[in-house]
């Protein structure tokens, strides 16, 4: 079951056992690999056209994809069969953070399965042309948040993606609606297909800047650059401040507390249009989170979004997390943006263990 952490405390991931601590990137470069040489004659192979998605097609590749994505697998290849974009870094960084410290995770009492309402609501894009094509599904999953016992039930939005036709369709993106009616609202054309794109002058933000403002307003001193942002996310702001301010109050003299965020300035997959005019955007962001204990100290997760990492002393650690949050851009210069769907997964630890 996939493991999300509650926004307000997105930078506490891993929840200490002990007092002093509580609880996401660069990418290595690829090396280049030498090919032969192709002709100049020879080209890309001609798209090869298709009709609109159907529901029942779209449906389908969202139940089959949410299903493996719940797995609780540490193998590098199959994540790169089932996902791309945010959700296969993040996995693969879950993966390499299990080869340091194991797969192993503590067992965690569970009631019975939370009850959840098998409909699946999509939202398709794409040309006849045979290029690339989008889904937006909105499902109701059972979900697990760091540091609770039982699971709950809650409605996930998710991005899909299929690069052309014939090729397989990939898991992107996920995010937790606040509430299981809050349905996205996408626009519809006469087609069948969702409103993408557009005319974005007359929205309250402009969506291909507004995720690096979000990530800057929320872990910068830069301001609201220019955007109205809702109560909702100043109360995020507020309250992350609060936590970092009392860990730091609880590591006390000695102790160290770093932070760091790598903010993925442009949006994730289109920009899927409202019926109120508005617009939704895909926005990504990695903290970045150093604890340094001090002299003589260490402490022990008691939970952790990382298996193999609980039960452990630790000296101090670098915990990484991966946002994901879907705004909400409404039409009108005076509109508030807001958080329409957020998740926030663990991307990868290093630790170092006391030796007292």
């Amino acid at each position: 079951m996939r493991r999300s952490v509650p926004a307000a405390v997105a930078v506490l991931l891993a929840v200490a056992a002990t007092a002093g601590c509580g609880a996401q990137t660069s990418k290595a470069d690829a090396k280049a690999s030498a090919t032969p040489a192709v002709p100049a004659t020879s080209g890309p192979p001609a798209p090869v056209k298709a009709p609109p998605l159907s529901e029942e097609e779209a449906r389908g590749v969202v139940k089959d994809l949410s299903a493996k994505v719940e797995a609780d697998n540490f193998d590098a290849e199959y994540w790169k069969g089932v996902t791309e974009g945010p959700l296969l870094e993040q996995q693969l960084a879950v993966v390499e953070t299990g080869k340091k410290y194991g797969t192993e995770r503590p067992s965690s009492p569970s009631g019975p399965p939370q009850k959840t309402d098998p409909a699946v609501h999509i939202w398709s894009t794409g040309k006849d042309d045979g290029s690339d094509r989008w889904i937006l599904g909105a499902h109701e999953v059972e979900g697990r948040t760091v540091g609770k016992a039982k699971g709950e039930t809650v409605l996930r939005w998710s991005l899909f993606h299929q690069q052309r036709t014939g090729a397989p369709w990939l898991a992107a993106f996920i995010a937790r609606a606040p509430k299981a009616t809050a349905l996205p609202g996408v626009a519809v054309g006469p087609d069948g297909r969702a409103v993408t794109g557009g005319d974005v002058a007359g929205l309250a933000a402009d969506p291909a800047n507004v995720c690096g403002q979000y990530g800057d307003y929320l872990h910068t001193d830069t301001g609201t650059g220019g955007v109205k942002w809702s109560q909702d996310v100043t109360d995020v702001k507020t309250d992350s401040a609060a936590g970092l301010k009392a860990m730091r109050k609880d590591l006390g003299k000695g102790g160290k507390l770093d932070v760091a965020v790598d903010i993925a300035r442009a949006p994730h997959g289109p920009v899927w249009r409202t019926t109120d005019g508005g617009a939704l955007v895909a926005c990504t962001a990695v903290s970045k989170v150093y604890t340094e204990l001090g002299p003589g100290r260490a402490t022990t997760f008691s939970s952790s979004g990382w298996a193999g990492t609980t039960g452990i002393p630790w000296a101090s650690y670098t915990q990484r997390i991966m946002g994901l949050t879907v705004l909400k851009v409404p039409a009108g210069a005076s509109g508030e943006v807001s958080v329409a769907a957020e998740s926030n997964l663990p991307y990868s630890f290093e630790g170092t263990k006391s030796t007292g």
